[in-house]
């Protein structure tokens, strides 16, 4: 009886266990909010979310060297109450690319912020500790030849940046602007 006892106990155990797991990795990356300080003039009083770590790698590689090319990419999140904003209209509009001489692998959290009005602060701190579907689409062209990668992932926002987050922020944005000398 003891025994049959310890192994329900073990088991459920073991399903909680397994549970909390599987639902931590099906996270691909973590966001945190802060207050976006540049001076670009339509991006005053704005609150920015940004990933600050990936906790599944994804990398595309695209390479540089061999011909023209054109890109966009497209971002949303979803399953919030208010629209929360895709800003990167650098890279978000396209355009024209000559040949590079490089190769550069990128992740698509890298390129992806999002930001609201500095009024919804209140709203932006109930976003915190939960998860949230992003859906993002990177399209190409070479030549007569079209490419879109499309992904629906979960994220989690954590609340506001620590100046470790921050850092690792800054990192993928110097990472970030290097790629774009490229395109």
């Amino acid at each position: 009886m003891c025994v049959q006892v310890i192994s329900k106990v073990f088991v459920l155990l073991l399903l909680f266990v397994a549970i909390s797991f599987a639902q931590r990795d099906s996270i691909m990356a973590e966001f945190c909010v802060y207050l976006d300080t540049s001076k670009v003039k339509n991006m005053k009083n704005i609150i920015k979310f940004s990933a600050y770590e990936d906790r599944i790698s994804l990398n595309i590689t695209l390479d540089f060297r061999s011909h023209d090319f054109s890109k966009s990419l497209s971002a949303d999140l979803l399953e919030t109450e208010k629209k929360v904003k895709f800003v990167f209209p650098i890279f978000g509009g396209g355009g024209s690319s000559r040949p590079s001489p490089k190769k550069e692998s990128i992740s698509p959290y890298d390129f992806l912020d999002f930001y609201v009005p500095r009024d919804d602060s209140l709203y932006v701190i109930s976003m915190f500790g939960k998860t949230y579907t992003l859906h993002w689409e990177f399209s190409f062209e070479i030549g007569i030849q079209k490419q879109k990668l499309v992904g629906d992932n979960m994220v989690y926002v954590s609340g506001f940046c620590t100046d470790e987050q921050l850092q690792v922020i800054r990192e993928r944005k110097k990472n970030r602007e290097e790629v774009l000398t490229l395109w």
